[in-house]
């Protein structure tokens, strides 16, 4: 049935269909014949794989990050850097864990519920503050980096870098993404 459907949806204007209108559809289908044969066929194909959101120099981090919002902000962040200290000390290989469990419990941002998790990101997707910490000119953080506090118009943040990465093939990463 529907490979009936299929057929019938790309089939001619029927026969009792004006003689213009069939007329017309056969006009406009040798034009685009015409015009992909004078265009050639590597410049066909070229125009079919074009990349216009290719960026040449691709730089992308996956964060996560703790906010606090309000009076006493950039002191409650420190006082969470030093627990962290203290902690990862300890826990030398439980960084992350132990930042997601921080997040979790003191973060006033939506991404509290998933450890503070603010996904994987490009230059320009978040506030100017947290493009000047993780993506300078030069020594850009590494993985297991923690950057603050960082003030910005939200309140105060503590941010973990948990992954970079350069240059990736970027088409498979849009097909991964699937938008």
């Amino acid at each position: 049935m529907s490979l009936l459907f299929a057929a019938s949806a790309f089939a001619l204007p029927a026969a009792s269909a004006s003689p213009t209108i069939a007329t017309a559809h056969r006009s406009q289908r040798h034009a685009r014949r015409a015009e992909v044969a004078s265009m050639g066929l590597f410049d066909a194909l070229k125009g079919a794989f074009a990349n216009e959101e290719f960026v040449a120099d691709d730089r992308r981090v996956r964060a996560s990050h703790i906010l606090i919002k309000g009076e006493g902000d950039l002191e409650k962040v420190v006082e969470l850097m030093q627990e962290l200290g203290q902690r990862v000390q300890r826990e030398p290989d439980r960084l992350a864990p132990i930042f997601a469990e921080l997040a979790r419990r003191e973060s006033q941002c939506s991404s509290a519920s998933s450890g503070g998790d603010l996904g994987l990101f490009g230059p320009g997707k978040m506030v100017q503050e947290f493009d000047t910490a993780l993506f300078p000119a030069e020594d850009a953080p590494q993985p297991g980096a923690i950057l603050g506090p960082v003030v910005t118009d939200f309140g105060c943040h503590l941010i973990l870098v948990t992954k970079r990465e350069q240059n990736r093939d970027q088409v498979e990463e849009k097909l991964a993404r699937n938008d």
